[in-house]
């Protein structure tokens, strides 16, 4: 209700209760008059009570008109209101449509792009691994001449000039480290092929309800016993920040495991690269939280070398990497994000140059079947 129509109900309302007041005292008048007899004042204020009355009456049809239109004005309110929240209800609906349908069609182009990388790179696996496998066998076997090519040009050593004999020992050691070459960029690129292989992998395993916080402990052990003589000459530190209570969630427990692997090995990448500069004390800190959004929250943290910003939104492209072409394929960080998506998650990093590294995984509790 307006507040203009109570201010005016109000109003008219006092109007009639001083009326009705007016009215009783007029008739006290009346009776009091013809009672001690005062000539014309008992006429006189039957005349007003009457008009009093004729007020009276008009005041009460206004009341009425007034209260009738408030209840009109109410119940259209109330109408309009009802109409309004079914609006916004519907409102939110649509968006929420919206955003699942945005949300599915990001989906759908990644899995695109996965599949048109797939099938490139299906017809290209086998073409160029089978020819880098003989280069580097042959590679090998050559060395393997050369070295039996370079004990036999030393038995004959006697019958040669010692310029003759240096320069064909210096020839066959410039193959040799020819040869090295040739091999070393053929096991590269092997393992760029194999990288590219990887990708063709199918990660829609089977989830299963698994503690989270064991998973970590289970990958740290394994990277204490890879990188044993790093972690212990460096003092390397690893902690886990655990809740009290196990942190379950349904994933697939040998892509998570592939997930934590790699980015612990790029922590103590980053760890032994910056000690490599400067001492500080290496930290590395995995945190598990249970939140009460229905995920699971997962931080691995070093205190490495950090990320220049300006290369901080290509680290999860498959094949970019800073590490030497030797030692990695840059496929790891974009293999991680693919399964953490494949989990319904998330995955985002932080991270100051020089400082610190904080990748920040988020997963749901439960997963989706394919049908919903």
């Amino acid at each position: 209700m307006a507040d203009f129509d109570i201010k005016e109900i109000s109003a008219l309302k006092l109007k009639l209760r001083i009326i009705e007041k007016a009215t009783l005292a007029g008739w006290i008048v009346v009776i009091l008059g013809l009672y001690y007899d005062w000539d014309t004042i008992p006429g006189l204020t039957i005349v007003t009570i009457i008009i009093l009355y004729i007020i009276k009456g008009r005041f009460r049809k206004q009341l009425k008109q007034k209260e009738y239109l408030a209840k009109i004005v109410e119940e259209r309110t109330i109408e309009l209101r009802i109409q309004r929240d079914q609006v916004l209800n519907e409102s939110k609906k649509l968006s929420d449509a919206l955003d699942a349908l945005a949300k599915a069609q990001d989906e759908l182009v990644r899995k695109e792009k996965l599949a048109t990388v797939g099938q490139l790179t299906q017809g290209l696996v086998d073409r160029i691994l089978n020819p880098i496998n003989y280069i580097n066998n042959f590679a090998g076997l050559s060395a393997n001449l050369i070295k039996d090519l370079k004990a036999n040009i030393t038995e004959e050593q006697a019958v040669m000039s010692k310029e003759n004999y240096a320069d064909s020992i210096e020839i066959l050691d410039m193959i040799n480290s020819n040869l090295q070459k040739i091999n070393e960029h053929g096991c590269n690129t092997v393992r760029i092929v194999k990288a590219m292989e990887e990708l063709l992998k199918d990660r829609n395993g089977n989830a299963t309800s698994t503690d989270i916080c064991e998973l970590c402990k289970v990958n740290v052990d394994v990277i204490r016993k890879a990188f044993k003589e790093e972690i212990e000459s460096k003092q390397i530190q690893i902690d886990i920040l655990c809740p009290a209570e196990p942190a379950m969630a349904e994933i697939d427990i040998e892509q998570m495991n592939k997930v934590m692997l790699s980015l612990l090995k790029n922590s103590i990448y980053a760890l032994l690269k910056k000690l490599q500069k400067e001492e500080f004390s290496p930290v590395i800190t995995i945190q598990v939280e249970k939140r009460l959004n229905g995920t699971i929250y997962i931080s691995i943290r070093d205190n490495g070398i950090g990320i220049e910003d300006n290369i901080k939104n290509k680290i999860f492209e498959p094949f970019f990497t800073t590490k030497p072409t030797a030692e990695a394929a840059g496929v790891g960080l974009y293999l991680c994000r693919e399964v953490i998506l494949n989990h319904h998650g998330s995955i985002i990093v932080k991270s100051e140059k020089d400082n610190f590294t904080e990748f920040m995984i988020s997963i749901p509790i439960y997963q989706k079947s394919n049908n919903e």
